[in-house]
C-alpha cells in the first residue's frame, strides 16, 4: 500500500488517510479525486482491516462504479465490490433482503424507462385518456412527484389487487386516475421504477428500526462521490446509513452543480459542516487536465460566484503530467497502424488505459476490434446501444421472467 500512497500528491494523501469522521473533499474538475476514492477505498481494505462487505462506496453512474471497482481489484485483489454502486444500485441489494418488508417478492422486477413507458400506454389505453389532453410528460411528472412524498407506500403495502384495481376504477380525476391505474400495473408484475427504488428503501430505513440498525451497522464507511448533485432522498439515506458508525466521506465540486433541476440541493455540501459535527474540509486543487492560462480564465470567472468555497485550480507542474496518447485515423490496413503504436508505446511504459482511439463513424470500430482481439490488446468500446436496452435482449428477457414466474407458481402450488 505504501507504493500507491506514494503517487499521491499531499492532499490526496490527507484525504485518503483522513479515515474516521465526517470529511468533505471539495475536488475540482481534473484533480483526481476518483484516485482519492479508490485509494482510500483500498487504504481501508489493506491499512484498516475492513472488509469490502462493510464500506458504501456511491457513484453516480454504473460506468463510474464499474471503473473503480476495476481499479480497485487492481490495488487489493479479486475482492467482492458489491457495495461499489450507485444510489440505485445500493437501493436494489437493500430491497432484495428486505422488501418484504411492504409485501413484496424479493425478485421483484427493475423496470427501465421503456417499461414504464409501456405501462402508460397500457393505462391510457384502459382509462381512454388522450395523451394531448394530458400529456405522457405531465403524467410522469405528477407519479414521480407523488412518489417522493411517499405516501403511496403503506397503501400500496396494504391493499390488495382488487383492491386497488377498483379505486383506480372509479377514481374521476385524470392525474389520480393516471398515478393508481400506474401503482395497479406496477403492483400486476411486482415492478419497482427508479423512483420506488430510493423512496421504498429510504421508507423501510425510516419505519423499521430493526432492519435500520442491521444496515447501519453493516455501514461501518460510507463514501458518496459527487455529492453536490444529491437529492434529498439520496441526502437521507446517505445520513441514515452513516448514522451508527458516523463515518461519511463525501466528494464533490460546488461549482460544477448541474441538477438542481431534478432536486440536487447545493447546500448539502456547501453546509456539510455546520449540520456535522467536528466536520474536516480537504480541498484537493491541483488540476492534471488544463494549462495554467485556461485555469486563470475558469478561475476568475468562477470566482464571482459568491456562493461558493474559495478555491483555487492550480495547473499540475509538467514533470508530474501523465501523458494522453490519442491516436485519430480510419478503417481498413490503418487498424493494423494503430495496434502497432499501441503496442509501441506500451512497450515503452504507457498503460493502456492512457491510450484512447478516435473513430469518424461507429462501423469502423469493427476492424479495429478485430485486429485489438486478434493482438490481445484490451479494449473498452464507448458507444452504440448498451447491451441490455436493445430490444431483442428486453424480448429474451421478458420471456426468461415469464418464465421464473411460472416455475415459481408451479412449486409452489
Amino acid at each position: 500500500m505504501d507504493n500507491f500512497i506514494d503517487e499521491l500528491n499531499e492532499q490526496q494523501k490527507e484525504a485518503v488517510t483522513t479515515t474516521e469522521g465526517y470529511v468533505r473533499i471539495i475536488a475540482g474538475a481534473g484533480t483526481g479525486k476518483t484516485k482519492a476514492l479508490t485509494y482510500r477505498y483500498a487504504y481501508l481494505v489493506d491499512e484498516l482491516g475492513i472488509s469490502t462487505s462493510n464500506i458504501l462506496c456511491v457513484t453516480f453512474t454504473n460506468k463510474a462504479a464499474r471503473e473503480m471497482s476495476k481499479r480497485i481489484r487492481q490495488m487489493i485483489g479479486d475482492s467482492d465490490m458489491g457495495y461499489i454502486c450507485t444510489f440505485h444500485g445500493f437501493c436494489v441489494k437493500l430491497l432484495r433482503e428486505d422488501i418484504h418488508a411492504i409485501n413484496y417478492p424479493q425478485n421483484f422486477v427493475v423496470m427501465d424507462n421503456e417499461d414504464t413507458e409501456d405501462i402508460l400506454k397500457t393505462v391510457y389505453e384502459n382509462a381512454h385518456i388522450q395523451s394531448r389532453t394530458y400529456t405522457f410528460d405531465m403524467a410522469r411528472d405528477h407519479i414521480s412527484a407523488m412518489k417522493n412524498e411517499m405516501q403511496h407506500i403503506t397503501y400500496l403495502a396494504d391493499i390488495s389487487n382488487d383492491r386497488l384495481l377498483a379505486d383506480y376504477e372509479k377514481a374521476s380525476d385524470i392525474p389520480e386516475k393516471v398515478f393508481l391505474g400506474y401503482l395497479y400495473e406496477q403492483k400486476k408484475v411486482y415492478g419497482l421504477d427508479y423512483d420506488d427504488l430510493i423512496t421504498i428503501a429510504l421508507h423501510i430505513l425510516r419505519t423499521d428500526a430493526e432492519k435500520c440498525r442491521k444496515w447501519q451497522e453493516r455501514m461501518m464507511y460510507v463514501m458518496v462521490d459527487e455529492f453536490q448533485d444529491v437529492s434529498g432522498n439520496q441526502y437521507a439515506l446517505a445520513e441514515i446509513l452513516s448514522g451508527y458508525h458516523r463515518n461519511l466521506f463525501i466528494v464533490g465540486d460546488p461549482d460544477q452543480t448541474i441538477y438542481t433541476w431534478r432536486g440536487a440541493r447545493i447546500e448539502y455540501i456547501l453546509e456539510f459542516d455546520k449540520n456535522h459535527e467536528n466536520t474536516q474540509t480537504i480541498f484537493l486543487n491541483t488540476n492534471y487536465r488544463s494549462t495554467p492560462d485556461i485555469l486563470a480564465v475558469s478561475n476568475s470567472l468562477i470566482e464571482k460566484n459568491k456562493n461558493r468555497l474559495p478555491h483555487r485550480l492550480v495547473a499540475v507542474k509538467p514533470s508530474e503530467a501523465r501523458p494522453l496518447y490519442v491516436h485519430s485515423r480510419t478503417t481498413g490496413d490503418e487498424a493494423q497502424w494503430v495496434t502497432n503504436e499501441i503496442k509501441r508505446l506500451v512497450e515503452a511504459g504507457t498503460k493502456y488505459s492512457d491510450i484512447a482511439v478516435l473513430y469518424r463513424s461507429h462501423f469502423v470500430s469493427r476492424s479495429i476490434e478485430e485486429a485489438f482481439i486478434k493482438t490481445k490488446i484490451p479494449y473498452i468500446l464507448y458507444s452504440g446501444t448498451e447491451f441490455y436496452k436493445r430490444k431483442e435482449i428486453k424480448d429474451v428477457l421478458a420471456y426468461l421472467r415469464m418464465v421464473a414466474y411460472a416455475m415459481i407458481c408451479h412449486f409452489a402450488g
